[in-house]
């Protein structure tokens, strides 16, 4: 006969292994529960980017961000907030009116809808940013309003000489108003373009010619803000400006989810022309906009928007998958790729909201505010 003491023993036996699986679940639970917490107070977590102390420091280099021209008035919080996190230039972007890439007009926006990007907005950003011993790049973009043929700022191009000439002499007025602006608001440095690669390579005398006009009005430093792709590394303009200035979204790796060390093998052939290209002409290289979204395939295309946001009621949302973990990783990966190369003075993030409520981990955006990578910019940036 079996007795009672050893039927309870088995009986015991037998609930443990039942109840490993959930105890393990449990106990795996408990642990993601941890690592969550320690996100939301700022501890590390030791296996995650974003919560290693970076390698080394940050010296002679720019620490920027191109700050978004609000609707309205920036929160009175958004500069200190910006110091915050360690960031000491802003990057300024008011801008220009084209219908097309073919249409040989361009129309100032000194009052424009977006508070920011008016005139006014953006001697009241600046005088408030010097108070706090910001830095200022004022960077005028143009912007096409009903684009046709695929056509982008890069490919603007027009048939006939006069044609070219009447742009010209817009794009003269356009951005002797803005370096004037820059002037009067004791700002750093002036963009005399962003990515407008046909015009700047197919006319350069043009270019040359305003370099001059606008050292006339404007005694601060310039740069051309090039397009990463047949743009940076063959225009005539780097000997008569102070800082070489790239777009820096090139493809960096071919699959989603890459490493720390698979992205920074992917900026190795970047890096060496851009070396080679600053010592060719003596000039510091600055990134004059670089970002990445918070979504697979961030280094393989950094270049393209996040997906439109369709509006509340629509019969079928869009989904698109967030990936923070290669919004991180690429962060992590651009701070130690140039943070120690001598010729290399600084980069601005692509793009900083003056008020970032409506930027959430779920919502794919270049911005890493509010987000895992904010961490990685806080301790690249912030004094150690």
């Amino acid at each position: 006969m079996i007795s009672i003491r050893y039927l309870k023993a088995v009986l015991i036996v037998c609930a443990l292994l039942w109840c490993e699986p959930a105890f393990r679940s449990a106990a795996t639970s408990a642990n993601r529960s941890g690592e969550q917490a320690a996100y939301r107070t700022g501890e590390q977590v030791s296996d995650r980017p974003a919560a290693q102390e970076p390698p080394f420091a940050l010296e002679n280099f720019y620490k920027g961000v191109s700050w978004v021209g609000g609707r309205w008035e920036m929160p009175e919080y958004a500069l200190p907030g910006a110091r915050e996190m360690g960031i000491e230039w802003l990057s300024l972007t008011p801008f220009g009116w084209m219908e097309n890439h073919t249409t040989p007009s361009v129309r100032l926006n000194r009052r424009g809808r977006f508070w920011g990007e008016t005139d006014q907005g953006l001697r009241t950003t600046a005088r408030k940013a010097r108070e706090l011993g910001f830095r200022l790049m004022l960077k005028p973009h143009l912007w096409l309003t009903r684009p046709v043929d695929d056509g982008w700022i890069g490919t603007i191009d027009f048939s006939s000489e006069a044609e070219w000439q009447q742009w010209e002499a817009d794009y003269r007025t356009f951005i002797l108003h803005y370096a004037e602006l820059a002037q009067e608001e004791d700002m750093a440095i002036l963009c005399i373009a962003t990515e407008l690669s046909n015009p700047v390579r197919s006319r350069p005398q043009f270019w040359k010619s305003l370099i001059r006009d606008i050292r006339a009005v404007y005694t601060g430093k310039l740069t051309y803000a090039a397009n990463w792709y047949r743009d940076y590394e063959v225009i005539e303009l780097w000997p008569h400006l102070d800082y070489i200035g790239v777009n820096a979204y090139f493809p960096l790796t071919d699959r989603n989810g890459p490493s720390v060390t698979e992205i920074i093998s992917g900026w190795k052939p970047h890096i060496e022309s851009i070396g080679r290209l600053s010592e060719e002409h003596g000039k510091p290289v600055l990134f004059t906009e670089v970002g990445y979204k918070n979504a697979p395939g961030s280094t393989i295309r950094p270049w393209e928007w996040p997906p439109r946001r369709r509006r509340s009621g629509d019969q079928q949302p869009e989904t698109h998958r967030v990936d923070p973990d290669e919004q991180v990783n690429a962060y992590e990966a651009l701070f130690r790729s140039v943070g120690r190369l001598p010729w290399f003075r600084g980069l601005f993030i692509w793009k900083w909201y003056p008020n970032a409520s409506r930027i959430t981990v779920d919502r794919i955006e270049f911005s890493p505010q509010n987000k895992e990578a904010e961490r990685v910019l806080k301790r690249w940036f912030a004094d150690p």
